[in-house]
């Protein structure tokens, strides 16, 4: 299976990314760290000038499972995880990409994020809820490292994770 890691984080080497190496150590897995990217915010004509939004389209394409690791910053994800998800609209806005966008449905969703807090965030998590429904992609699991008291991960939630990766 092909595992495409969507990761977004002002810290580069902060809690998302140790989250990541735990994903990584056990399975490959592709990273695209997002930040670097071109994305052109959402239009409503849906006319954008050439940027890296459908190359990273058509890498999600040739993946099975699609991992967004974002930690929750004020409820939600990183403003470029944000603005890449705003153009995910245009794929069910344009006729031509409609095939794109139903091509999802075939994909197993992911999120992975950190916080300071205990638990995910529940605005949070039905963000993902609402975005993997509306593209009709399976929401399999989430991994959520607890950042309160210094980095913290169970254990047992890394192995159901990665189990969930395995699992078709």
């Amino acid at each position: 299976m092909k595992t495409l890691v969507l990761f977004s984080s002002a810290n580069k080497q902060g809690n998302t990314a140790k989250t990541i190496e735990h994903l990584a150590a056990d399975h490959t897995v592709e990273v695209v760290d997002i930040d670097l990217l071109i994305i052109t915010p959402y239009r409503y004509e849906n006319r954008y000038p050439a940027d890296d939004f459908y190359p990273l389209i058509e890498k999600m394409l040739e993946s099975d499972n699609i991992v967004f690791a974002s930690p929750i910053y004020w409820y939600s994800v990183t403003a470029p995880m944000k603005a890449l998800i705003d153009r995910m609209t245009e794929l069910l806005d344009v006729a031509e990409l409609k095939p794109k966008a139903r091509a999802l449905e075939s994909k197993r969703g992911f999120v992975l994020t950190s916080s300071g807090k205990q638990e995910i965030c529940p605005t949070f998590h039905s963000f993902f809820e609402g975005l993997f429904r509306y593209f009709k992609i399976e929401y399999t699991a989430t991994l959520h490292a607890a950042c309160n008291n210094g980095y913290s991960i169970d254990s047992q939630e890394v192995s159901l994770f990665n189990q969930a990766l395995n699992n078709r």
